[in-house]
């Protein structure tokens, strides 16, 4: 393998065209770079150089030497360049694993705060579920996830990633703007007894409307529609006046003018939002980004508390 700190040595030497001027500017002793230079020479079995009344002068096999070792300097002081700006934060890349409505939400959040800070470094986003999201943490596919569990369903241990809690993301129910209930604050489950309620194919909102139901011994008229954690054509469907339909918070995407979303009174449901890493030192861009993550939790969770 070529010895970079002798090619670098070699190149000064032809540069100046004498092994006492190379010395002088690579702070070095001549014997110490006439014995780089002939480590070289020995290292891949040929003749790099001549002495001779003009100088040191490069034989065949050193300007053949020489002319990529100038290539390879240019690439090695492009290479400090960027970890030099990587470490300045004025460019990087971090790649955050996330949920929809987070992906939708708290990561535009995340990037919006770091383009104000440090408009070079990029936020790119993948939409995973939770299982996914923490594979590729450990993977090292994925530099941040945001993920989330749900309080009548805790999650299994995650070995190896650190999460984060950022807030608690509460159960509502969204009507049609002109439905009955639309303004009259928090209602109860038996209140929307009569209502078609919309139910996922499957999912944990399926089985969260599920727990719902049968903790209130309701059996009300369903229709079904969607699947996964967070079925999204429920919001239109209940835009359409089509039926009720309970969700979270973050989820609702849907205009507020065309959906009503309420508290539920006797129903204290909620998933808590987290962030995940892994633990240990963190590249200054993926720690910026970890801050930023934080700092949109925060602001979250005290809408939540004073809403």
């Amino acid at each position: 393998m070529l010895d970079l700190g002798r090619i670098a040595t070699l190149r000064a030497v032809l540069a100046h065209g004498s092994f006492s001027a190379a010395a002088a500017q690579l702070h070095l002793t001549q014997p110490a770079v006439s014995r780089q230079v002939a480590q070289l020479e020995r290292s891949l079995g040929a003749v790099l150089v001549r002495r001779t009344r003009q100088g040191v002068l490069p034989t065949e096999a050193g300007r053949v030497l020489l002319a990529h070792a100038d290539v390879i300097a240019v690439q090695v002081e492009r290479a400090e360049a960027e970890l030099r700006e990587l470490r300045g934060l004025s460019r990087g890349t971090v790649r955050l694993g996330s949920f929809l409505s987070a992906l939708v939400h708290l990561s535009a959040e995340a990037g919006a705060l770091l383009d104000r800070r440090h408009p070079g470094l990029v936020l790119v986003d993948t939409l995973v579920d939770r299982g996914a999201a923490l594979d590729g943490l450990r993977s090292g596919e994925l530099d941040l996830a945001l993920v989330f569990e749900h309080d009548f369903e805790p999650a299994a241990p995650a070995p190896g990633v650190e999460v984060r809690p950022l807030f608690a993301d509460p159960l509502r129910v969204l009507v049609p703007p002109g439905h009955r209930l639309a303004g009259s604050g928090p209602v109860a489950v038996a209140d929307l007894a009569g209502e078609t309620w919309i139910w996922a194919h499957e999912g944990s909102a399926a089985r969260r409307v599920d727990l719902v139901l049968a903790r209130a011994g309701l059996r009300p008229p369903l229709l079904l529609a969607g699947r996964g954690d967070e079925p999204f054509e429920a919001q239109a469907l209940v835009a359409a006046g089509k039926g009720i339909a309970l969700t979270h918070e973050l989820t609702v995407l849907v205009s507020g003018h065309a959906l009503v979303s309420l508290p539920l009174a006797d129903v204290p449901g909620e998933r808590t939002v987290q962030a995940a890493v892994l633990p240990g030192p963190r590249a200054a861009a993926v720690d910026a980004a970890w801050r930023a993550l934080l700092e949109v939790g925060a602001a979250r969770r005290a809408t939540v508390r004073n809403g």
